[in-house]
């Protein structure tokens, strides 16, 4: 009976409370992955994708707010617990400071409404005040935002390590499939 009692406080605890982990390292800016390995999305933003305008500043920004750091991951009572990609949904919580709703407030992401999640008011109000103050991706026209990118096409060697072959699985699958095609026409052939 009081492995029951102690396993129900446990499990409260990690629902109310959340949990508490260490960032590893920050994929864009609104996943990154835990020293665990478990892959955490941002509950309620969208970051602007690497390639597309303020990415790069996006994922910059959540890197030194928390890359390296100790923080608090909690759920939404509205949203599941994962997305289609298997990822975390979470907020993120540094010294008391919810980090999905920073981004938004300094205009490094906005309010993902598509979804429901609880704090979706906040989140709204957030946006809004960057907006109005042209904070981060805000300062620029829409016309600035909608150009494209000229992201450089060389990748440094360094950054090849960092490649995420979870994100490259349709470009890996495809070149399987590549080679395999080009295999059977070599056999064909001789």
């Amino acid at each position: 009976m009081k492995y029951i009692i102690l396993f129900l406080i446990v499990a409260s605890h990690s629902l109310c409370f959340g949990q508490f982990t260490k960032v590893k390292r920050v994929v864009d800016g609104d996943t990154f992955v835990t020293e665990s390995g478990e892959r955490v999305r941002l509950i309620g933003i969208n970051a602007p994708e690497m390639k597309d305008f303020y990415g790069i500043e996006a994922k910059e920004h959540l890197a030194e707010l928390i890359e390296g750091r100790d923080i608090e991951l909690t759920r939404d009572h509205k949203s599941k617990d994962r997305d289609r990609y298997s990822r975390l949904l979470r907020y993120v919580v540094l010294s008391g400071v919810d980090i999905n709703e920073q981004m938004i407030r300094e205009g490094y992401a906005y309010a993902l409404l598509k979804f429901r999640f609880d704090r979706a008011a906040v989140y709204t109000d957030a946006e809004a005040e960057a907006k109005d103050q042209l904070l981060g991706m805000w300062k620029y026209t829409e016309a600035e935002r909608n150009e494209p990118q000229n992201i450089p096409v060389t990748t440094p060697i360094s950054n090849i390590t960092q490649i995420d072959l979870y994100e490259n699985r349709y470009v890996i699958g495809g070149l399987v499939i590549m080679f395999i095609i080009l295999g059977i026409n070599y056999r064909l052939r001789a």
